[in-house]
C-alpha cells in the first residue's frame, strides 16, 4: 500500500491491531514459525487485510520494527535534539562545556535504561533476535534510532575525551551502552546474580546510580 495514501480511521485502527498482534506473535514464534492467519485472528481482522496493508509477511515484519523504531525515537528525540545543539558548540569552547556534555551523556544512558526496563517485553525478544541474526528489519531499527543514538554518544565522548582516536571512542560508546543491553538481552543471568525477582523502583534506582558512576569514570578517564 502507498504510505502516502491516508487511511480512514477504521483502516488505521485495523492496521494498528495487526501490528499489535504481529508484535506478540513474531516475538513468541519467531519470523519463520509465525502464522499470518494466527496474527489476523488475534487482531480480529480478515487475513486478506495483511496483504492490503503490508503486502506480505516480510512487509508486516518490517513494519513492526519501523513502528518500534518510531516509538523509541519519540521517547529519545527531545534528548537527541539537546545533544545536537550541544555538539554545535564551537570546538574551542568544548572544554568549558564538559560538565554539560557529561550530564547529557548520563541522561541518554539513563533514558535508555528506563526505556529498556519498562518497554513492552515483546520488543526485547524481537530486538534480541535481530541483534544476533540481523535482517532488513534490523536495518530499519538501526537507521531509525540505534544509529542516531550511537552517533550522538560518540559526539559527546569526543568532547569529553579530546584527542582520543575515533575507533577508541566508538569502542567506549559501545561499552557504555552495553551496560543497558545487559538488562534487556542478558536479563536472566543478571537477575540471578543479583538475587532479584523483578526490577521495581528500588532496583531501577540502584542500577541508575551504578551506571551513573561507571559512565562518569569511563567518560572522563584519567
Amino acid at each position: 500500500m502507498d504510505e502516502n495514501l491516508k487511511l480512514s480511521p477504521r483502516g488505521e485502527s485495523t492496521r494498528d491491531a495487526l501490528l499489535d498482534a504481529a508484535t506478540l506473535v513474531f516475538a513468541r514464534e519467531g519470523f519463520a514459525s509465525a502464522n499470518l492467519r494466527q496474527i489476523a485472528q488475534a487482531a480480529g481482522a480478515n487475513p486478506a487485510l495483511i496483504g492490503y496493508h503490508f503486502h506480505s509477511k516480510e512487509g508486516l515484519y518490517l513494519a513492526v520494527f519501523q513502528r518500534i523504531a518510531g516509538r523509541m525515537r519519540e521517547a529519545l528525540d527531545p534528548l537527541l535534539e539537546r545533544i545536537g545543539r550541544e555538539l554545535e558548540t564551537p570546538a574551542e569552547a568544548a572544554r568549558d562545556r564538559r560538565p554539560a556534555c557529561l550530564e547529557l551523556l548520563l541522561a541518554f544512558i539513563e533514558g535508555l535504561l528506563v526505556h529498556t526496563v519498562h518497554e513492552h517485553p515483546a520488543w526485547g525478544q524481537l530486538i534480541s533476535r535481530e541483534l544476533n541474526q540481523p535482517t532488513a528489519a534490523f536495518d530499519a531499527l538501526y537507521d531509525g534510532v540505534i544509529g542516531l543514538g550511537q552517533r550522538a554518544l560518540v559526539g559527546l565522548l569526543e568532547r569529553l575525551r579530546p584527542g582520543e582516536g575515533l575507533e577508541q571512542t566508538r569502542l567506549l560508546a559501545a561499552s557504555l551502552v552495553g551496560q543497558v543491553f545487559l538488562v534487556r538481552h542478558g536479563r536472566a543471568p543478571f537477575m540471578r546474580l543479583l538475587g532479584w525477582d523483578s526490577i521495581g523502583p528500588w532496583e531501577l534506582d540502584a542500577m541508575k546510580a551504578l551506571i551513573r558512576r561507571n559512565v562518569t569514570l569511563l567518560a572522563l578517564g584519567d
